[in-house]
């Protein structure tokens, strides 16, 4: 009885999440008035019918990699590996965004046959990179969105490329449906359930 209640509460969450959400494109106005929002979940539909996601800027990178929109030149590292604070002896695992001007100094170890990309700051912290696992903007790469899926793989998606910039929202026309059909599916299941531990039907397992 619980596998099946389990089963159906995967089922209802799968569809519930492929529903929910839908896209829009934002217009001249909403860009003027300031969207996306640092918060927002961006799709970007470009001119050679591909589409690219973000998820919410505010957080600059998510599970696959890391991805920003510039619209100024900057000099930016990003990475995922480790920092060490030599004032406390700590070292844990870092996954960010650092800005040029807050390095002090780098330079490149091989350890193992590996190659570690590594960068003193200026406030003595020190980051380690395994080789592909750090990328670094610089002014002359220009604007536009920035997509980093480490290994390696730095891409910059101009705005002369970009159709459409979308903007994902619930569709609750579409939500709440299925949770009610979740709903009544979970309860219906709760009854067939109970109805047949009353009836004390045979294991078919144990029938073999």
């Amino acid at each position: 009885m619980k596998r099946k209640i389990l089963i159906s509460l995967l089922i209802v969450s799968f569809f519930n999440y492929i529903g929910c959400y839908s896209y829009y494109s934002l217009n001249e106005e909403d860009i003027n008035s300031g969207r996306p929002y640092s918060d927002d979940e961006i799709r970007l539909a470009l001119k050679n019918s591909t589409k690219v996601d973000f998820g919410p800027a505010v957080t600059h990178f998510n599970n696959d990699g890391f991805y920003l929109n510039l619209g100024k030149p900057d000099s930016l590292l990003l990475g995922i590996g480790s920092i060490f604070n030599p004032n406390t002896g700590v070292k844990k695992n870092y996954k960010g965004i650092v800005e040029g001007e807050t390095i002090d100094s780098s330079r490149i170890f091989y350890i193992d046959s590996k190659s570690y990309s590594v960068y003193w700051l200026k406030d003595h912290n020190r980051l380690s990179f395994e080789e592909g696992y750090s990328a670094e903007i610089l002014p002359g790469q220009g604007t536009g969105y920035f997509v980093f899926k480490p290994p390696y793989s730095l891409r910059r998606i101009s705005m002369d490329e970009i159709k459409e910039i979308q903007i994902s929202k619930i569709n609750w026309y579409i939500t709440v449906p299925f949770i009610v059909v979740g709903i009544v599916a979970l309860i219906g299941l709760g009854i067939v359930g109970s109805n047949m531990e009353d009836w004390n039907l045979p294991n078919l397992r144990s029938m073999k």
